[in-house]
């Protein structure tokens, strides 16, 4: 088993039991398996490990798995109760960082826009190749002087899911990046998402 979809097991599990009787869990969680090896298979790992990015992608084939094997009746609210059961760790370690102060820090804005950066080299290099479809990432091209501001021109997630049918869930994916910026005392901001067909993030 694929280890995000096993990290999610538990709480994916709570979330079937509390619907159906274990017959029918083990029947939906077989689908599960199946979907998301499907998906690895047929749709690749972006990279794996040497994409820092490429654990979103495993989390939206897991989750699109889950959200077919419930019969589509997972919401934004029942994802964003699993999120927070699963990161329950990492956002306790997340909560004690507060951007608010470090945003005045300009040595760390710096450190962090040459960690974008980087990533966004690497990501141009290897991208329509070990690295699939990855994001296509601009860096703060409107030069604003406040927090990190970048546009992702493309979206793996967005384009698996207008692929196989799930545009209706991907938008759930993009609200979770709002509950994780929470955590650090930070503030999403963001007009347009490709999930809303607006070309950009």
């Amino acid at each position: 088993m694929e280890k995000y979809l096993k990290k999610l097991k538990p709480s994916m599990l709570k979330y079937m039991r509390a619907h159906y009787d274990e017959d029918e869990v083990r029947k939906r969680w077989k689908k599960v398996e199946e979907l998301d090896a499907e998906w690895i298979r047929k749709e690749g790992n972006l990279g794996g490990s040497r994409n820092m990015m490429s654990s979103n992608m495993m989390l939206c084939y897991a989750m699109c798995a889950f959200y077919e094997a419930v019969d589509r009746r997972f919401t934004e609210e029942d994802f964003l109760v699993l999120l927070n059961e699963v990161m329950a760790k990492p956002f306790a370690l997340l909560n004690r960082i507060d951007m608010n102060k470090l945003e005045n820090k300009k040595w760390l804005m710096d450190f962090l826009y040459f960690c974008v950066g980087k990533y966004k080299r690497k990501a141009d290099r290897k991208r329509g190749k070990q690295w699939g479809n990855t994001w296509k990432l601009r860096i703060n091209p409107d030069c604003r002087q406040k927090g990190i501001a970048y546009v992702l021109d493309s979206c793996p997630l967005y384009e698996f899911a207008r692929k196989y049918g799930y545009l209706d869930f991907v938008p759930n994916m993009c609200a979770s990046d709002r509950l994780v910026a929470r955590q650090f005392h930070a503030h999403l901001i963001r007009h347009h998402t490709l999930s809303a067909g607006d070309g950009k993030c």
